[in-house]
């Protein structure tokens, strides 16, 4: 029979692992409380209604209910639709209350979900929506369920995710020791991104990319290599490449959300946003069937105001004015609103401060973002040679 002491030292060699591992997962809730990673995207979006904070969580991606949230609360008159594309639409030369929605529509299936969900609640007088090619490819599939859920579960997967960032640089020792101790210290934010790049959404539904865009080769896609290299790639999944077939069923699904949008007295306008130089002089070189030049053939069959920007030159945007290949900045964006807003059929004339966005433009030509007081000047972030 063993003793109570043999008992006991047993005892402390199962407890004693699970207090510690106990201790550790309590401290990175706490971490990830306190950094605002809790707070799932609906409050998120309430929150912002009476607070000009930054949101992004590095958790969970979840535009969707976020920005169906923000546009039923906001009721503006003008919502900017899209993909991640239309996220570098600023608040800056707007005199119509106006919101933006990019993210929300990462395809028709998710744009049919934000129009049916804002519809619900008010009749907006006009809707931007920025096309992307790849919406209409036949290889395109919707979202998974969880990637539109408002939910955020913390699992042993995300308790765990202070330990992998602390591993990554992430989030640093002192990152932690301000969160732990001094967390006033910190600028408004809710997210790790929010609090520590000074990257998110802010309550127009604008996407800050915060100081990521101010350290040298500290982009995501240095040369535009990235984005090249994953329109070629040679994958049934890959719904970018220009080869892919072009969906007659996609085609007539988005005339159909034109049209419902249409039926409440919403005016529509689509745009296909720019690309950069290099992505778009690639894709012009693929041969046909090329998909991006039926989409380009069919924009101006819709039954409403189009606008092609593809090409970058349309609008005078050059490579260092973009995020990555894909993606314009900030001034790409007030080129595209200045362009809209020219034409008078567009009825944005007064909606916008066109001269405030030339002033803009003027001053940060060759920039991917407009200059911020306080924040670092921004950097050839993506090895492109650009003079900043």
């Amino acid at each position: 029979m063993k003793s109570p002491v043999h008992s006991l030292r047993y005892a402390l060699l199962f407890a004693l692992p699970l207090a510690i591992a106990a201790g550790l997962l309590g401290v990175s809730y706490l971490t990830l409380d306190r950094a605002g990673e809790t707070i799932d995207p609906i409050t998120a979006a309430s929150i912002q209604q009476s607070q000009d904070i930054r949101y992004s969580p590095g958790l969970f991606y979840r535009p969707r209910p976020y920005k169906i949230e923000r546009a039923r609360l906001a009721e503006a008159e003008i919502v900017l639709l899209g993909s991640s594309r239309a996220m570098q639409f600023m608040a800056d030369p707007w005199r119509s209350k106006a919101f933006n929605a990019g993210g929300a529509m990462r395809d028709l299936e998710s744009g049919e979900i934000f129009v049916d969900a804002v519809l619900e609640r008010y009749r907006p007088r006009q809707m931007i929506i920025a096309l992307d090619w790849w919406w209409l490819s036949a290889t395109r599939r919707p979202d998974a369920p969880t990637d539109a859920s408002p939910e955020t579960p913390l699992t042993l997967h995300e308790l765990t995710q202070p330990a992998v960032w602390l591993w990554d640089g992430t989030l640093t020792p002192g990152d932690l020791s301000t969160l732990m101790f001094s967390p006033g210290e910190l600028p408004p934010g809710i997210g790790l991104p929010a609090l520590f790049s000074d990257a998110g959404w802010d309550p127009f539904g604008h996407y800050d990319y915060g100081i990521s865009l101010t350290e040298q080769a500290g982009g995501s896609d240095i040369g535009f290599a990235e984005t090249l290299n994953d329109m070629a790639r040679q994958s049934k999944r890959n719904d970018r490449a220009p080869w892919n077939d072009f969906s007659e069923a996609s085609w007539h699904r988005l005339e159909t959300l034109i049209h419902k949008l249409q039926d409440h007295e919403v005016e529509v306008i689509v745009v296909l946003p720019p690309v950069a130089g290099p992505v778009h002089d690639w894709v012009a070189e693929q041969p046909e069937p090329n998909i991006v030049n039926e989409v380009r053939r069919r924009l101006a069959t819709l039954p409403v105001l189009t606008f092609d920007f593809h090409d970058p030159a349309i609008l005078g945007t050059d490579p260092c004015e973009f995020v990555d290949g894909i993606h314009g900045g900030e001034v790409t964006y007030l080129r595209v609103i200045h362009a809209i807003a020219a034409d008078p059929s567009s009825h944005l004339d007064g909606a916008v401060d066109r001269d405030l966005i030339k002033q803009l433009i003027d001053a940060n030509k060759g920039h991917a973002t407009v200059a911020r007081q306080g924040r670092a000047p921004e950097a050839d972030f993506n090895s492109l040679g650009c003079k900043k």
